[in-house]
């Protein structure tokens, strides 16, 4: 079976249906969508969920996996689809949180998230990735006089997730990159939102022709402009 990261590294354009199918389990409902990179994703927009289904890989962000501990995820998400390894990222850059969870066939394998002086949840056995971490090589940094927390743990918790997360799929969020990272502003997945939340372009009203017998140009159109510019909104999801 093909890592996760393999498969990333040579994705193309995800599976739109199989995108599509997923999208409207997690909405409820029939979807629209447009094209967007994995680092647009990874801050989901309230009622939008991003999925990129490909052979034997799919990845799917939204607002409702934002939890502080794996433990917190209703089962539904974990059982979204049927998948031999599931991978959870947990970030809160604003609380400092983070960390990660694994799942092998429905059973919790790993499951560990932090703040940088409190451990939120530690389950499972570590990862082969944690080693240097717990060992020290990645310490917390402090800005000159500031007095370390002496329960503060020996590394960023958000460093920490980001390498579980490169280790399972390839690439980290944050910058710089290393050479053999993976872009994710280059990796594309698929905005959904409900169809029906789309707004309906209003219907244009018939213009009078003007004194030299052409008609005036719509009033919120000014002259010149290009006549298929349909507006962001229409634009953004292909209409």
């Amino acid at each position: 079976m093909a890592e996760p990261k393999g498969i990333l590294a040579i994705a193309g354009r995800p599976d739109e249906a199989a995108s599509r199918v997923i999208a409207e389990q997690v909405l409820g409902g029939p979807v629209a969508g447009r094209p967007e990179s994995l680092a647009r994703a990874a801050d989901p927009l309230p009622g939008h969920v991003y999925v990129a289904a490909w052979g034997g890989l799919t990845v799917v962000t939204h607002e409702g996996l934002r939890v502080d501990r794996p433990s917190d995820l209703d089962e539904s998400w974990w059982n979204l689809l049927p998948a031999h390894r599931t991978f959870l990222l947990v970030a809160d850059p604003e609380r400092a949180v983070g960390g990660f969870a694994v799942r092998a066939d429905g059973a919790p394998k790993r499951a560990f998230s932090a703040h940088p002086v409190d451990i939120l949840e530690d389950e499972g056995l570590p990862e082969l990735f944690e080693g240097p971490f717990w060992a020290g090589a990645h310490p917390l940094t402090y800005a000159e006089g500031v007095v370390p927390d002496p329960r503060a743990l020996p590394f960023h918790p958000m460093e920490f997730a980001e390498q579980a997360n490169r280790e399972i799929l390839g690439f980290r969020y944050t910058h710089p990159l290393d050479a053999a990272d993976l872009d994710p502003a280059r990796v594309q997945v698929v905005d959904f939102v409900l169809a029906s939340e789309i707004p309906t372009p209003a219907p244009q009203q018939a213009q009078a022709p003007g004194p030299d017998g052409a008609p005036h140009p719509p009033v919120d159109q000014p002259q010149g402009a290009d006549p298929d510019d349909r507006g962001k909104v229409r634009s953004f999801f292909g209409f």
